[in-house]
């Protein structure tokens, strides 16, 4: 069977689709574009209304083309019947990505009607207890950007229950990968010219390795340790759980790459209590100056949702104040939109739309001052760039502190860490030179 696999949303999403991906080549089906493949795996998204939106609209346009579509992921676990009602085509699969994995591989095509296309759970348990194990072996990942950097998934699940998200209800409690599988997949990426990993999850500072009880900033160390990694990275982490041992190994190991993503949501005490986020303001500014301390040259990111049910005005203002104290240089902002089924969605969706818009584009705004504010500090310096992506009119890569960096075309290989000059400002990253070859 020829197939090709697509995602929405995180990069667990990402993850998740390519462990399904491994076990299809493993099973000895073979990878295409999507123009060529007959069979599309999707794995879908539920963090907000407009995720689940384009997960069904993502299966709606691969039915264009394709026979058969293999649906997984957060919104089909949430929601499974809206994706079995789309067409007799679509198979979707429910259970963890492990599960969901090992159960697209053997499933042929055709196999189930319409109405029994949801794949029983207790089916793929007893698939993973008969010794069923992920491949290590396939060729590199074909998807843009991601042949120099991998996305290994440390731990899935999450404890804090936000009033707002809808994730814990899918995803499960917090659970951690033991580190030896970790590092054992760390090595096959690093076979497959992988040589960036960015350690992922939904709640990953809470990893705590179940064999030998290492933390996450214990296992950051280890994995930059793996002969042929260049550089190790975390893809989001709460405030809550940046710890001593995450510091240690920020400040300490050259590998470990000088940036986090530290989802901040709101900068007002009594909006975030609603949200039941787990900090004051005044908390988060505290971990976030011990950090600066620990890692002076850290590029900070982070979350905000605009529009919460409590939040007034007053409130947006001591959010934007916040980013601004706390020396964040980029913003992810989100509008908030009601999910049923979260505690929040009792508080109604009091904001309107028009003013959420509003406060949106101010976070945005800020959000490219901060921004240009961390790039221009850059000019003339020097950049190391892993390059990721090659085009016949540029190659662009990121810096260890995930600064987007465009070299000219031919100036190196996909893979290739390169020391650079910045030269200039770009829309959204840098424009840098190579430096001269000293010999």
């Amino acid at each position: 069977m020829r197939f090709a696999v697509k995602f929405l949303g995180c990069k667990v999403s990402q993850a998740d689709a390519m462990l399904a991906r491994r076990q299809l080549l493993a099973a000895g089906h073979e990878e295409v574009s999507e123009a060529e493949a007959e069979l599309h795996v999707i794995n879908t998204c539920c963090i907000t209304g407009e995720a689940e939106a384009k997960s069904r609209q993502s299966v709606r346009r691969s039915l264009k083309t394709a026979p058969e579509v293999f649906v997984g992921g957060c919104a089909v676990n949430l929601r499974p019947t809206q994706f079995a009602e789309i067409d007799p085509a679509v198979q979707v699969f429910t259970g963890t990505a492990e599960e969901v994995a090992a159960a697209m591989a053997i499933t042929k095509p055709h196999a189930q009607s319409a109405t029994s296309a949801c794949v029983d759970l207790e089916h793929d348990l007893l698939i993973r207890q008969s010794g069923r194990t992920a491949p290590t072996g396939g060729r590199p990942n074909a998807w843009s950007g991601t042949r120099t950097r991998g996305f290994v998934k440390v731990q899935d699940g999450c404890d804090c229950h936000c009033a707002y998200c809808i994730i814990p209800t899918v995803r499960g409690s917090a659970r951690s990968r033991a580190a030896s599988a970790v590092l054992n997949e760390v090595e096959r990426r690093v076979a497959q010219d992988q040589r960036e990993m960015v350690m992922t999850g939904i709640s990953v500072g809470d990893y705590r390795d179940p064999e030998r009880g290492l933390d996450l900033g214990e296992l950051l160390v280890e994995a930059a340790r793996v002969p042929g990694v260049e550089r190790v990275r975390i893809s989001s982490i709460e405030v809550i759980h940046v710890k001593d041992s995450l510091m240690a190994a920020l400040r300490d190991e050259p590998k470990v790459c000088p940036h986090l993503h530290v989802p901040l949501q709101s900068g007002d005490d009594e909006v975030l209590a609603a949200m039941r986020r787990h900090y004051t303001a005044a908390e988060y500014l505290d971990a976030i100056r011990a950090l600066r301390a620990a890692v002076p040259r850290i590029n900070l990111t982070t979350d905000v949702i605009v529009g919460f049910p409590n939040e007034d005005e007053a409130a947006f203002e001591n959010t934007l104040d916040l980013v601004k104290v706390a020396g964040i240089s980029r913003v992810h902002t989100f509008q908030y939109s009601s999910r049923p089924g979260t505690a929040a969605e009792a508080l109604g969706d009091r904001v309107p739309a028009e003013e959420k818009k509003r406060r949106s584009q101010a976070m945005r705004g800020l959000s490219e001052v901060r921004s240009r504010h961390h790039r221009t500090a850059k000019l003339a310096g020097t950049e190391r760039v892993l390059v990721d992506k090659v085009a016949d009119t540029k190659c662009a890569g990121y810096s260890d502190d995930y600064t987007r960096c465009y070299l000219p075309a031919g100036a190196a290989a996909a893979g290739e860490l390169i020391d650079a000059t910045v030269a200039e400002l770009h829309a959204d990253g840098l424009l840098v030179t190579p430096c001269a070859d000293p010999g």
